[in-house]
């Protein structure tokens, strides 16, 4: 299990997220893949991460904000979570994984 991350390294990562809407997931942080491998279910610090990324990622995509309803937030933040830990479980076993050139916040292609 990883150490527990500082609220100081939890506001830059979110920061990170918001500021990186297109980073793919080969790029992804292994702190990152490895906390949300960690939990049975997303941490708040994984919704508010993952929420932040994907609402930047929808910006970029759209080209303006783009407010979405709560459910399908939630069901993003869920499909990115698992993917996350699936990308964890490739980078430990020496892997490449299929979407490793997938913008890391797109929920695309994963319902």
């Amino acid at each position: 299990m990883p150490e527990p991350m500082t609220r100081e390294a939890q506001d830059q990562y979110i920061q990170m997220a918001v500021d990186n809407p297109e980073m793919t997931c080969a790029d992804a942080p292994a702190d990152i893949l490895e906390s949300a491998s960690a939990e049975q279910e997303p941490t708040p610090f994984m919704e508010a991460y993952f929420a932040a990324g994907h609402g930047a990622w929808l910006t970029v995509k759209h080209g303006r904000h783009i407010a979405i309803p709560k459910n399908l937030l939630n069901r993003a933040i869920l499909v990115l979570w698992n993917r996350a830990g699936l990308l964890n479980t490739d980078r430990i076993l020496g892997q490449t994984n299929p979407d490793a050139e997938k913008p890391f916040f797109s929920d695309e292609d994963l319902y």
